[in-house]
């Protein structure tokens, strides 16, 4: 065991720093062709795993990460699961797969907490937020990576790991453009590495060279370029040689030296294409790409191909929608560990107060039947549980207090986004009276001289003021129904629905929204509903979402028009009922129609669009309600969003 021990510190210490080769692989082969136990099999895969993903032969990683896994789930040996999953879940996001890289990785951690197993929790909260930082989550990243740091610290059971999780965090910050963060962090890893007699890895040098690149100090940057690849080759370590060729690519991209740009990006490429290393492969084809855009669009269009294919794996619709999923799971495990804890909390609290007063009444007790030779102890009893009582009260106080203060809070939040809704139809309803006001007075003085004739026609103008106001009275109660109805949490259930209302409703519920946010904003509006539809089964909030969306959309891109006319229109075919939402703006381009349903594209100005609203609504129409959701643009001459929803009913 002594010797096993000696030969897996060895190949940690070589997979972190990049330094391993074949020789580690061939002695942790070894050591598993005589390991006697099935646990010691177990780290041995693990191990291997990590070491063949280090020297950039994928296959043989995938073979023993499996392997590992399973023999770990047969002797049910959760050391073994966690580190098994953990480094083959790190391998899957090589390979593009982050949905599934994410899921395994949470799998481990959770495993380790479930077991107490508090060292093993540094790796998958490590490889957790790598993930984080491929989505850009800088902050949960930066959150895990510290977390990480922290188990480290605790339990140094590896010399390399402390020291590399700190050029981790210094390349975040790198990514933050915090400069002075990241040099400090690149200055505690290489340290480190030194303290400890180990070699300065890869990720040092390519850290150390992007801080130089972004100080302008270009010489010393191509100088840590060329460590780095240099390490990299070394070791054959093509996942880093892609990563560095990237990096030194986009270096003289930034510095205008277009050859060297494209040189390296293509080595880069090939590198990652051998391992079928995703990350590289979208990174480098991107970056080529955009150097072609303006040199040769037969070579753009190729690399632009091929980012396409990588982001897809990465990135795509169904890729973000499970990793959204995996994160909000997480999220809601997180809160009821944090909600059982406090409970846990109170309830101790309770019992300690219980055994409190269990206390106080007990020495009550005593006093009591002694209380004609210690009438001093008895009255220093009466005052302490006066107090004690005081604060019970003052607790329950405070309780009611806080839970008026939070009614209040939701209430008047509620009654804002109302009154800024129906201020409009109140402003006429006011404006109507004071003129209707107005022409009673002229109405007397006619009636006064005589003149029944104008008195009649000041009657039916004051008649018309009085309808007027009726109707912005009206209009006001349904802008408030919609937005009550607008705020309420979906059910998730189906209900038949009159789709010419819900249409109607969301249409001018949009346009009063808008118009509540710009005042400078108009725009013309009609409707052409078939009055023959027939309800149908939807779920109303989330179709009412949709429409919502849509019409936005339309208002939005009528803002520059002379004449801005935003259509609602249905129709009904024998087994469909169509609705669509036109307008009169500029339109778009093949190129914006061929993303328009992409999450998060979107051609809003910055801060002002999240990209995911019509992502989402093509989602509840097709995946919720089994429906399209298609666009016909024409450039130039505006744009219509076309829905059609099965006739079903419940």
């Amino acid at each position: 065991m002594k010797k096993l021990t000696l030969t897996l510190l060895l190949a940690l210490i070589c997979s972190f720093s990049f330094a391993q080769d074949q020789q580690v692989i061939d002695s942790l082969k070894h050591e598993l062709a005589i390991a006697k136990h099935d646990t010691s099999r177990v780290i041995i895969m693990a191990e291997l795993c990590s070491s063949y993903r280090s020297n950039s032969k994928p296959d043989s990683a995938v073979f023993f990460g499996e392997k590992g896994m399973a023999l770990a789930e047969k002797i049910n040996f959760p050391k073994g699961i966690i580190r098994n999953t953990t480094y083959y879940g790190r391998l899957v996001s090589d390979l593009g797969n982050l949905p599934k890289s994410l899921a395994m990785i949470l799998k481990a951690l959770q495993i380790a907490k479930d077991n107490n197993l508090i060292e093993e929790t540094g790796l998958p909260m490590q490889y957790l937020a790598g993930i984080y930082a491929e989505l850009k989550e800088y902050s949960k990243a930066l959150m895990y990576y510290k977390q990480a740091k922290k188990i480290y610290e605790t339990y140094p059971s590896s010399p390399i790991r402390l020291p590399g999780i700190l050029a981790t965090i210094g390349s975040i910050f790198i990514d933050l453009n915090q400069l002075d963060s990241a040099t400090y962090y690149a200055q505690q890893s290489y340290d480190m590495f030194i303290q400890r007699n180990i070699s300065v890895g890869s990720l040092n040098f390519r850290l150390y060279a992007k801080i130089q690149a972004k100080l302008g100090k270009n010489q010393l940057a191509i100088d840590y370029f060329h460590k780095g690849l240099e390490l990299a080759k070394k070791t054959n370590n093509l996942r880093f040689y892609a990563l560095y060729s990237q990096s030194f690519a986009e270096f003289f991209q930034k510095t205008n030296q277009l050859d060297s740009c494209i040189y390296y990006a293509k080595k880069g490429l090939k590198a990652a294409q051998l391992i079928d290393y995703t990350k590289g492969i979208l990174e480098n084809s991107s970056l080529l790409a955009e150097i072609y855009d303006t040199k040769d669009a037969k070579e753009a269009l190729r690399y632009y191909k091929l980012a396409n294919t990588a982001k897809e794996s990465l990135f795509g619709a169904g890729n973000i929608q499970a990793i959204q999923t995996l994160i909000a799971q997480e999220e809601a495990r997180q809160k009821e560990i944090e909600d059982a804890k406090l409970a846990y909390d109170n309830q101790l609290k309770q019992y300690g107060l219980l055994a409190g007063l269990a206390i106080l009444l007990l020495v009550a007790f005593f006093l009591y039947r002694n209380s004609q030779k210690e009438k001093k102890a008895k009255n220093l009893l009466q005052e302490q549980k006066d107090k004690v009582e005081a604060t019970l009260s003052q607790l329950k106080s405070t309780q009611a207090q806080l839970i008026q203060s939070e009614k209040l809070a939701s209430l008047g939040e509620l009654t804002a986004g109302i009154a800024h809704e129906i201020q409009n139809p109140l402003n006429f309803v006011n404006n109507f009276s004071e003129v209707s006001s107005e022409l009673v007075t002229e109405m007397k003085e006619e009636l006064a001289v005589g003149n029944k004739q104008m008195a009649n026609e000041i009657a039916d103008d004051l008649k018309q003021n009085l309808e007027k106001i009726t109707l912005h009275g009206k209009r006001a109660s349904s802008i408030v129904k919609g937005m009550l109805e607008h705020s309420k949490a979906s059910s998730g259930e189906k209900e038949l629905t009159d789709i010419n209302a819900l249409a109607d409703e969301y249409l001018r519920l949009a346009y009063h929204g808008l118009r509540a946010k710009d005042k400078d904003f108009n725009s013309d509006f009609k409707t052409d509903f078939d009055p023959n539809l027939p309800k149908i089964a939807v779920i109303p909030q989330d179709t009412g979402r949709v429409l919502l969306n849509l019409i936005n959309n339309a208002f939005w891109a009528v803002k520059t028009v002379e004449k801005p006319l935003v259509t609602v229109k249905t129709e009904q075919t024998d087994d469909q009922i169509i609705l669509k939402v036109s307008d009169n703006g500029t339109g778009m381009t093949e190129e914006i129609k061929a993303k328009i349903f992409q999450p998060f594209f979107t051609t809003k100005p910055t801060g002002q669009g999240t990209g995911l609203g019509l992502s989402l609504a093509y989602d509840i129409v097709t995946k919720g309600h089994g429906g399209t959701l298609e666009v016909e643009k024409n450039e130039g001459e505006g744009t219509m969003f076309i829905v059609k929803l099965p006739i079903k009913t419940i």
